[in-house]
């Protein structure tokens, strides 16, 4: 795609999501007509080799072949299904999912609150991504809010796989909720929320977000029980 198409597609986007903010200053997609497209041009990204992959032809997560059962599973088909976007912009590129655009400080991606999920036995987040521009400053940090808590540096992840993708690179981000960075077991004593992802501490960078879910540890005692 050549500056003149990109331009005109940008600002539809951008007058678009402008008129969704919210108080909070958190943009949502879903009534976008000509929605950003980020996927780079050139050959098709790569895809990390890790133990968790993406079954397209069957649509879901999969643990060394086998299928992660999902509370939560987001596609991004033809809306961004609640997610919006702090510091950055959203929009859905068709048949690849959302593309997020971090343009301030500190940017923030957040699922829809009311999640409702029991931490106790989905304790794997995942999210498959594309990135598209390189960043700044990596983070891959997740946030989650319960009826106890809302969002707090003493309840965070990292991901335990995936990290810091290379541009044109399509990786899972692997959390394990069990082993918190700082929480302790809060997350498998809780019903979850929403979820914050904090993919970069710095402005410039872009993703394309393929899939995102909360799903059970097949490994972990609770999820072999249930």
């Amino acid at each position: 795609m050549n500056p003149t198409q990109i331009l005109p597609a940008l600002a539809a986007g951008v007058a678009l999501l402008l008129a969704g903010c919210d108080s909070a200053g958190q943009r949502s997609a879903d009534v976008a007509a000509e929605p950003a497209r980020l996927a780079p041009d050139g050959p098709p990204p790569a895809e990390r080799v890790q133990p968790i992959r993406w079954n397209e032809t069957e649509e879901r997560f999969e643990l060394n072949g086998q299928p992660l059962k999902a509370a939560k599973l987001w596609t991004f088909d033809d809306s961004t299904e609640g997610f919006v976007v702090a510091g950055g912009e959203a929009g859905l590129t068709s048949g690849s999912g959302l593309s997020v655009i971090l343009q301030q400080p500190d940017p923030i991606l957040r699922t829809p609150s009311g999640l409702n999920v029991d931490g106790s036995v989905n304790t794997l987040v995942l999210v498959r991504l594309t990135r598209a521009a390189p960043g700044d400053l990596w983070s891959g940090a997740v946030h989650y809010t319960t009826e106890g808590h809302g969002e707090s540096a003493d309840y965070i992840a990292m991901p335990i796989q995936g990290a810091d993708p290379a541009v044109n690179e399509t990786t899972i981000l692997v959390y394990d909720m069990s082993k918190l960075k700082r929480g302790g077991d809060d997350w498998t004593r809780s019903v979850i929320d929403q979820i914050r992802f904090d993919f970069e501490d710095a402005p410039g960078g872009e993703f394309l977000v393929r899939q995102v879910a909360i799903a059970r540890d097949p490994a972990a005692p609770a999820a072999a029980e249930g």
